[in-house]
């Protein structure tokens, strides 16, 4: 079972390694140090950070989560700044680390009231499945979830009171002959994500594996979200508020 698992990741890697997106407010990150304002009173600041899925990738508009956030959650009527998206395309856990060292995005996190994160999708599906099978995905697991841990904790020392969305996995093969075996792995991940955070009332695991598994709601290179996932996605945080 394990075997075929693995394998159907190691297929998956080949479909989103190429995509591009782009969408938020471009922030260059390696300008001069400034010293970091409070969040605004009364006013959500949000900021996304991550890998493609953060980015936006595969959603035609150019919103995605972070410029849909922003949409719902003015149609709501809640006062809101423009999001800040500094989340690259193929980023892994260790490259957002090395990212959440940089004194201006520290900077920007601590200006901040609400951070959105999507992270380690690249790590599960790309650095560990693609060459051979795993002989233990759990263990492969725990340490990816270890590296979120440390994400987290790095995001807490720069900002210690603002929301924090952490985005689950879903399963882009679902409807796939080999999708179905992958599913067992994204619930299981999704449920150590969970408890792993489950003891921080500011932190919120959102859920997307559902949006995915029934309907058909991907974009064209079949792994990252089309516009309406995208739409779904940024609802459920919007939800939380």
């Amino acid at each position: 079972m394990a075997a075929a698992l693995i394998s159907a990741a190691v297929f998956a890697h080949g479909f989103y390694s190429f995509a591009r997106g782009e969408t938020g407010t471009a922030v260059n990150v390696a300008s001069s140090r400034r010293t970091a304002a409070a969040p605004p009173s009364g006013t959500i600041a949000p900021i996304i950070i991550g890998d493609s899925l953060a980015r936006g990738t595969g959603d035609e508009t150019g919103l995605g989560i972070g410029g849909r956030l922003v949409d719902d959650l003015r149609q709501r009527k809640f006062k809101t700044n423009n999001i800040i998206n500094i989340a690259v395309n193929g980023a892994r856990t260790g490259d957002l680390l090395q990212q959440l060292e940089s004194p201006n995005v520290r900077e920007l996190l601590a200006e901040s009231n609400v951070i959105v994160v999507s992270i380690g999708g690249n790590d599960l599906w790309g650095d560990n499945f693609r060459n051979a099978p795993a002989r233990d995905p759990e263990k492969i697991l725990g340490s990816v979830l270890e590296q979120i841990g440390r994400t987290v904790a790095s995001i807490r020392d720069a900002n210690p009171r603002a929301r924090i969305f952490v985005i689950g996995l879903y399963n882009p093969f679902a409807s796939t002959p080999m999708g179905a075996m992958l599913t067992p792995l994204v619930n299981d991940w999704n449920a150590k994500l969970i408890e792993k955070f489950a003891r921080d009332p500011n932190i919120v695991i959102v859920q997307t594996s559902d949006l995915f598994r029934w309907r058909d709601r991907l974009s064209a290179d079949r792994f990252h979200p089309g516009d309406e996932g995208y739409a779904l996605i940024a609802r459920r945080i919007a939800d939380a508020f």
